[in-house]
């Protein structure tokens, strides 16, 4: 039987042996220390707290028995406690100790016995990447650039440092890493705390951990093949999600191992070690422990975790330092998913930094922040897709359904202050497909007086003074969003109706989901939901598909009462009945600061959706100003012949197009070319004639060769986004034949 005996047992009011803090003086506090006796099996025969005093008991029995005598802290953190800051004394040895005189413990040992609380704090963030993202982050991650991205600092730029959409693709891989999005706060979900320690040395000229360094990162990029746009991808490429995240976390080494592998090849020496000592990834090679898990604790509902443990004082030799990685799981179900594992992906803090965690898991959950009530009554668009409704250019509103005349660019996406602005930019870009719309409809626009219930979402051609002309068309597909429900053992996604439904006569009105309902009761919306979805290609008029359209939000009560703000006039449409209410229709038209309020009776944009085709056509090869179109074309010249291309590339809406290119190609794997590196106006678009292209001579072709084979290809790109997929559409054809001088 175990026996337990306290420094209370005391032999004329002292106990046995004693025991002292080497340095330790009087008034300074004293850690709890505990004696203990374990026996071959390791079990405990007798546990003696040492008094303030310093004295302890410890029968002869347990010293007989026992196999090892352990000296360390005690108290409630048992678990805590760090087992190379104990003490093992052979129990013959300890007893000759204490028999013949006090255990002295060394300052450095028992200053370690003191438990501390240690604590960590961070936010775990949400970011819905679309497929385009995906494909071009696997092509800037082969890219031959010095540039790293640290994704521990990835989420704080400032919005003022932020790429903007407008930029051409391909991007750069910080540019795609730092690509604003509308990344959601995390709110359920458990984090565990993982540690480990870093002994780092600086790197110096030959090294000799650089050959190790050098075999990983090579071994790294034998898992990633090479890597072309893919335009309009439908899914991301396979092994992208394997090779460069780790359960949804962003494994900075592998995304970086192509361009870290070129600098250490290529540069001096001197550079190559300053290049590594200045990335802590590469800095700590291989010389850190191995992770423990020291704690975990709940995420608050505003996305944020503070985690407390209590721990040993922990005491470090120079260049020596804790790191602390993260892994966040979501239970769904009774099922449970791990959405972002910074121990694998390598992604690792300090403890006194606010750990930002961003997880790009499929598999996660957001949580939609509508706002707190009390900030006011208003209703705005906020996103198509993932672009931010500021991004749309729409003129102002003059009446309930209808804008001011449009300018040049007006209903198109990121726009350009003038058309030379936009020349080969990825500006002012159309519509096409599905947009997904997202409103804001605050909180208090369902308190009293106002009772806002439903909304109403339509569709009219506009003339060219921004009037509507033609039929009004209501998006009437069913529509549900998903909440998270407790269970009282795990969360549950349930999915609600929003509508269609009829009221006081009118159609196609869809609940505003409210982030609190009209009973008080706060409901968890999931993130990433939309109140419509708009097919463009349902609203085209065939003699004039690029033809622009309005977009209207009306507002209701609960009984089909149309609300419009006070002080506005009704909209006056038959059979529906009208009442002021205290609320405001707003339109964004910046990324920061106040939005403008609209003094009409509903919220309308202008749209210009244009999902007519991009065309290309090569329709000849030219030896100098000669044309040539058969099937199988032998070229003959000397040096300073030309060869070029007779051949179409347009867009019907020559704004919409944004560069066609011809290249050529020698042979398999041979040197290659541009005829025209990069255009942007339409060529050859009917019923004009095909364009010539510029000349490259036989001798820049052929180089050392007298005759080989070639592959000429016309490629396009446009401009058409539905404001989630920001990758560009295109196009490209060849022809084959053969030079020879």
């Amino acid at each position: 039987m175990v026996e337990n005996q306290s420094a209370a047992a005391k032999r004329d009011g002292q106990g046995q042996y004693r025991l002292q803090l080497a340095g330790h003086k009087p008034g300074d506090e004293r850690p709890t220390i505990l004696v203990t006796a374990v026996d071959l099996k390791s079990q405990v025969l007798h546990v003696a707290e040492v008094d303030a005093q310093g004295y302890f008991d410890m029968p002869d029995e347990a010293l007989k028995g026992a196999r090892l005598i352990l000296v360390g802290p005690g108290g409630e953190n048992q678990e805590a406690i760090d087992p190379n800051t104990l003490l093992r004394y052979r129990p013959r040895q300890f007893e000759q100790i204490i028999r013949e005189g006090t255990l002295n413990i060394p300052a450095r040992i028992w200053q370690q016995w003191f438990f501390f609380l240690e604590c960590v704090t961070g936010t775990v963030s949400l970011c819905r990447r679309r497929p385009w993202w995906f494909s071009e982050l696997a092509v800037a991650a082969t890219a031959p650039a010095f540039e790293t991205v640290h994704v521990n600092t990835a989420r704080k730029l400032s919005l003022s440092a932020r790429i903007s959409p407008q930029t051409t693709l391909t991007k750069s891989l910080p540019e795609l890493i730092n690509w604003p999005t509308r990344c959601q706060v995390v709110c359920n979900g458990v984090v565990e705390v993982y540690r480990r320690t870093c002994c780092c040395e600086p790197w110096i000229i030959n090294d000799p951990r650089l050959p190790d360094l050098i075999r990983e990162l090579e071994d790294l990029l034998r898992h990633i093949p090479p890597v072309v746009p893919i335009p309009n991808p439908p899914d991301p490429p396979p092994f992208v999600e394997k090779q460069f995240f780790k359960e949804g976390a962003l494994d900075e080494k592998a995304i970086n191992a192509h361009r870290d592998l070129s600098a250490i090849r290529s540069l001096y020496k001197t550079a190559a070690i300053d290049y590594i000592n200045a990335r802590p990834y590469l800095f700590c090679h291989r010389s850190c422990g191995t992770p423990k898990k020291v704690a975990e604790g709940f995420i608050n509902p505003d996305g944020r975790f503070t985690i407390c443990w209590f721990d040993s004082a922990r005491v470090h030799p120079v260049r020596c330092h804790d790191e602390f990685a993260y892994i966040v799981k979501q239970t769904i179900g009774g099922s449970t998913f791990t959405i972002y594992n910074g121990v694998a992906a390598n992604i690792w803090f300090n403890q006194s930094d606010d750990a930002s965690l961003v997880s790009y898991s499929p598999f996660a959950f957001g949580c939609r922040d509508n706002g707190e009530p009390g900030t006011g009554a208003f209703a705005y668009l906020d996103v198509i897709g993932d672009t931010e409704s500021w991004h749309l250019k729409t003129p102002d509103a003059t009446a309930w359904d209808r804008v001011a005349a449009p300018g040049y660019n007006d209903g198109t996406v990121f726009p350009a202050a003038t058309p030379a602005d936009a020349t080969g930019q990825n500006l002012n870009r159309n519509w096409g497909g599905t947009l997904k719309l997202n409103y804001m409809f605050s909180e208090d626009m369902q308190t009293t007086p106002i009772h806002a219930k439903y909304y109403r979402i339509s569709i009219t051609e506009a003339d060219g003074s921004g009037n509507p002309v033609g039929a009004r068309h209501y998006l009437s597909a069913g529509l549900s969003w998903n909440k998270t429900v407790w269970t009282g053992t795990s969360i549950d996604v349930v999915p609600v109706v929003l509508g269609p439904f009829s009221q006081g006569g009118q159609d196609n009105l869809f609940l505003i989901p409210f982030d609190n309902d009209e009973f008080g009761n706060h409901i968890d919306w999931n993130a990433d939901q939309y109140h419509g979805f708009l097919n463009t290609a349902l609203y085209v008029d065939p003699d004039h598909p690029e033809k622009r359209h309005l977009l209207t939000l009306e507002v209701f009560d609960a009984t089909g009462q149309l609300l419009h703000p006070t002080g506005t006039a009704p909209t006056g449409q038959p059979g529906l009945t009208e009442v002021a209410a205290g609320f405001t229709f707003r339109r964004r038209f910046q990324d920061l600061g106040p939005t403008a309020e609209v003094h009409f009776a509903a919220l309308t944009h202008m749209f210009w959706w244009d999902n007519q085709d991009l065309q290309i056509e090569i329709v000849e090869l030219r030896l100098d100003s000669s044309p040539f179109n058969e099937e199988c074309l032998f070229l003959e010249g000397d040096a300073d012949s030309t060869f070029s291309i007779s051949y179409r590339a347009y867009h019907p809406t020559e704004m919409f197009q944004l560069s066609h290119s011809i290249s050529w190609q020698r042979g398999l794997h041979g040197a290659s070319g541009y005829l025209l590196a990069s255009a942007s106006d339409n060529v050859g678009e009917p019923p004009a004639a095909p364009g010539i292209s510029p000349t490259n001579t036989f001798g820049e072709m052929l180089g050392d060769n007298s005759k080989c084979s070639f592959t000429v290809f016309l490629s396009i790109s446009g401009k058409t986004t539905d404001g989630d997929n920001l990758g560009n559409p295109s196009k490209s054809i060849s022809a084959a034949f053969a030079l020879e001088v």
